[in-house]
Order: structure tokens, then C-alpha cells, then sequence
């Protein structure tokens, strides 16, 4: 990643907390907590320049944050306006603690409540890592995202399965996807238009 010195020590905190509240509450998956920078930190890290567009002005809202992938991690970035929703918590105590931490207290909104019953966000991008399959992300997004949103999501190797499923669901979209710079069978799928 290329990011300022003041960035890298930030994201340098933020991942010496997962590491150190790990045990405590399993807030990432216990084959990956050994490789926090890749598996997570730069994973997240690489939809930032896919939110260019919207990270100064714009209001980024993150599903399932559980321990603030992606969300953390953009606020760092620079992102400036970042809503974590998450039901959990423990994690949403996490999640105080990580924005306290890193300095991003003032560019993120912390939302324990569910998806489904949380007020409308107008979000302009919604993000999401290891939530929901599309379909039943774009089901809940429904009613948080601003007409002329767009989705960011990280998705695994079952994308172009998840893709199919959301179109016979009566979903209508256009789609972009790139490959990603950390899991070899998944991508960064980019959404716009979406309706039903």
C-alpha cells in the first residue's frame, strides 16, 4: 500500500488491537488472525480506489462491520464519512475502541442495531466483506441506499453463482469486477443501477 507514513503507523494499531482482542471475543476467523496485514488490512484496503469518487463527500456505509473490515480501514484511508453497522456487541465495543485508537472517531459512526430495522442511511456506496450472499445484501441495502448508489463489495470465489442468483431474484444491475489483489479466486465487484 502506498500511504503516508502517519497512515501506515495507524494501520499498524488497528492491527495490533485484532491481534490483542482476538481471544477475547473471535473477532476475525481463527485461520486468518496470523495474517492480519494481508488477509484483512490490505483486503479491505483495496477498494479505496474504487470509492475515490465519494470518500471526501460522501456517505460510505459498511454492512456486517464485525471487526471493521472494510470500514476501519477506509477511515483511514481518508474516508470521511463511515457508518459501521453492527448488531453484535462486543464487536461494536471493538469497534469504539478501534476508532479511538487509529483516530477516526470523528469520521465514523458506529451503529449497533440490525439491517433490517435500522432507519434508512442514504448511503452513496455501500461496502461489505463476508456478509450475506447478494441477493440477500441487495435485499437489505434496498432501502439504505440513495438513489444513484453503488455497492463495493469483496466477494469470494462463488461471485459469478452469487451474480446469477441475484439476477433471477429479479435484480437488475450492471456490474464490474476486478480480481483481487489478495484472494486469487475472489474480486472486487462493483455495482450501479441497482433495482428490482
Amino acid at each position: 500500500m502506498n500511504v503516508s507514513r502517519e497512515t501506515l503507523d495507524r494501520l499498524s494499531l488497528y492491527a495490533d488491537l485484532v491481534v490483542k482482542w482476538q481471544p477475547r471475543i473471535n473477532i476475525v476467523g481463527a485461520s486468518t488472525a496470523d495474517d492480519v496485514w494481508t488477509r484483512h488490512l490490505q483486503d479491505s484496503a483495496q477498494l479505496w480506489p474504487s470509492l475515490n469518487d465519494v470518500a471526501g463527500s460522501g456517505k460510505i456505509v459498511d454492512f456486517g462491520s464485525g471487526a471493521g473490515f472494510p470500514g476501519i480501514v477506509l477511515a483511514i484511508l481518508g474516508a470521511n464519512d463511515v457508518t459501521l453497522m453492527e448488531s453484535n456487541t462486543k464487536k461494536t465495543v471493538f469497534l469504539l475502541e478501534a476508532a479511538r485508537v487509529c483516530g477516526v472517531l470523528g469520521q465514523t459512526k458506529i451503529a449497533r442495531e440490525r439491517i433490517e430495522t435500522a432507519a434508512p442511511r442514504e448511503a452513496d456506496v455501500i461496502t461489505a466483506r463476508a456478509f450475506a450472499p447478494l441477493p440477500k445484501l441487495l435485499e437489505l441495502g434496498q432501502r439504505h441506499l440513495k438513489p444513484g448508489g453503488h455497492y463495493v463489495l469483496l466477494k469470494g470465489r462463488a461471485f459469478e453463482d452469487e451474480l446469477a442468483e441475484a439476477r433471477a431474484a429479479g435484480w437488475t444491475f450492471t456490474v464490474t469486477t476486478h480480481a483481487s489483489l489478495v484472494d486469487p479466486e475472489g474480486v472486487v465487484m462493483i455495482l450501479q443501477g441497482v433495482d428490482r
